[in-house]
């Protein structure tokens, strides 16, 4: 810090401040506080885990439409191994005949992230050609992220109207 002194008058003023080469560094300083630490503080685990949710959502959703338009059971199955799992729909509980993902022309799967586990309550849920699950009971995912396990999102479908929320 300079101090400086301006005299005229008879007047004596003292001035403070700093120079620029001091608010130069203490600015650099900050940026690369900024940069290391705030990666820390948002970090994307919640947005991985909240994607692959919204994913599971909808293709359980695209399930059930399947097994409406296509007046069959449709399955979604859920497999863990090989990490980091996946979910496929089928016409068949064995998974022999694939639904076909419009957006690719293959069968439709859906592979979860790697920080990212999906917890079903049953292997095999499926839908009827009015939309109900199959079996008749409700049934829920849980996707969890397995750096956070406090980052949880619940997916769950109703028995009856086989409702997915």
């Amino acid at each position: 810090m300079r101090t400086a002194t301006l005299s005229g008058l008879g007047n004596s003023i003292a001035m403070k401040g700093f120079t620029l080469v001091e608010l130069v560094v203490v600015i650099a300083l900050l940026a690369i506080l900024a940069a290391v630490a705030a990666p820390r503080f948002a970090s994307g685990d919640i947005f991985e885990t909240r994607g692959d949710a919204g994913l599971l959502a909808s293709s359980i959703r695209y399930a059930q439409k399947t097994a409406i338009a296509q007046r069959k059971i449709v399955y979604v199955i859920h497999t863990a191994s090989p990490l980091p799992g996946k979910v496929s729909l089928c016409f068949d509980p064995g998974c022999n005949q694939a639904v076909i993902n419009p957006e690719t022309g293959g069968a439709y799967i859906f592979s979860v992230s790697k920080n990212v586990e999906v917890l079903p309550s049953n292997a095999s849920l499926g839908f009827d050609s009015l939309g109900r699950a199959v079996p008749d009971i409700a049934a829920s995912y849980k996707v969890i992220n397995k750096k956070n396990f406090a980052q949880v999102v619940n997916i769950l479908v109703e028995a009856n109207t086989g409702y997915i929320h």
